[in-house]
């Protein structure tokens, strides 16, 4: 027997554990110091990598969605973060609540099905999350 729970959205678990706080983006504003942008870049491409979903582009990935569990450089924390990254933008975001980021990490996946960053071959809108992408662990 197999027992499935629904998660809850992300607007409530950051409602009880307080919000996600975005680490590096190509447009916007970002919540950490920007002379320690490099250590957080280093930090996080050099995390585990727990969960990920990719798109194969003609000539390697042209999108990725990764959750990773790495150690934050300012902090010394264990942090979880989840990145999104396309040949048109990148945004990493993070929290020290595993669940939190597992949920954002589900909500980013879904959000490009819904409203791609990217332009798809329509076949790839055809089902679940397993026909849109190359590579996921999502059903």
């Amino acid at each position: 027997m197999s027992l499935t729970l629904p998660l809850p959205a992300v607007e409530e678990l950051t409602a009880h554990h307080g919000p996600l706080r975005t680490v590096l983006a190509d447009v916007g504003p970002v919540d950490v110091r920007a002379e320690h942008v490099a250590a957080y870049v280093l930090g996080i491409l050099s995390g585990k990598t727990l969960r990920e979903s990719v798109i194969h582009g003609e000539v390697g990935p042209s999108l990725l969605i990764r959750l990773v569990e790495y150690i934050d450089p300012v902090l010394r924390d264990k942090r979880y973060g989840v990145e999104k990254w396309s040949a048109a933008s990148f945004r990493t975001v993070d929290h020290a609540v595993r669940l939190v980021a597992e949920v954002e990490y589900e909500h980013q996946l879904r959000t490009q099905i819904s409203d791609p960053a990217l332009a798809m071959d329509r076949e790839r809108f055809t089902g679940a999350p397993a026909t849109f992408y190359n590579a996921t662990d999502v059903s």
